[in-house]
């Protein structure tokens, strides 16, 4: 015959979770749950991929916009649209 031993876990009580902290983890796992679904239902229908050819433009929009502040850093940002389209 054989017999089995079970053995009580004892924690300190300072180790031991309040009501109010278990609380608080609870909300906060919900609240990473809620926005996790959101963006999965949401996000999907939001998101478009780009075309390396858009990316450059933008980037070329962008670069005519600074060139009269900062001409040096517009024909790097022109050279460097440049170079990703031509990726």
């Amino acid at each position: 015959m054989a017999s089995t031993t079970l053995n009580r876990l004892t924690l300190p009580s300072s180790a031991q979770p309040t009501v109010g902290a278990s609380l608080q983890a609870l909300w906060a796992a919900g609240q990473a749950l809620a926005v996790a679904v959101w963006q999965a239902a949401l996000g999907a229908q939001s998101a478009t991929a780009k075309t390396a050819y858009q990316e450059a433009e933008e980037l070329r929009t962008y670069a005519a916009q600074i060139q009269s502040a900062d001409p040096e850093f517009a024909n790097d940002l022109f050279a460097a649209a440049d170079r990703h389209e031509g990726l």
